[in-house]
């Protein structure tokens, strides 16, 4: 089993993917690991939100599990 990273709006642009699989750690390691493959998320990453589970993840230091979900969504603008 393995974490499923998607990317949503400029995140997927900049990972030029709809979504990748990752080895379980904390969700820091698993978005360094996203971003030393595609370095272009590098640019994005600081400014996105995260959701774990489809629930609001704030401390990047949690272990995200086998078969969880981790969603990179950049900020929206709209009106």
């Amino acid at each position: 089993m393995a974490v499923i990273v998607r990317f949503f709006a400029g995140a997927r642009a900049a990972a030029g993917v709809n979504e990748i699989s990752l080895e379980s750690s904390s969700a820091m390691h698993i978005l360094d690991q996203a971003a030393a493959i595609h370095p272009k998320l590098g640019q994005v990453l600081p400014q996105c939100s995260y959701l774990l589970d489809e629930v609001s993840l704030r401390d990047l230091s949690i272990i995200v599990a086998d078969g969880s979900t981790l969603d990179v969504l950049p900020p929206f603008a709209g009106g």
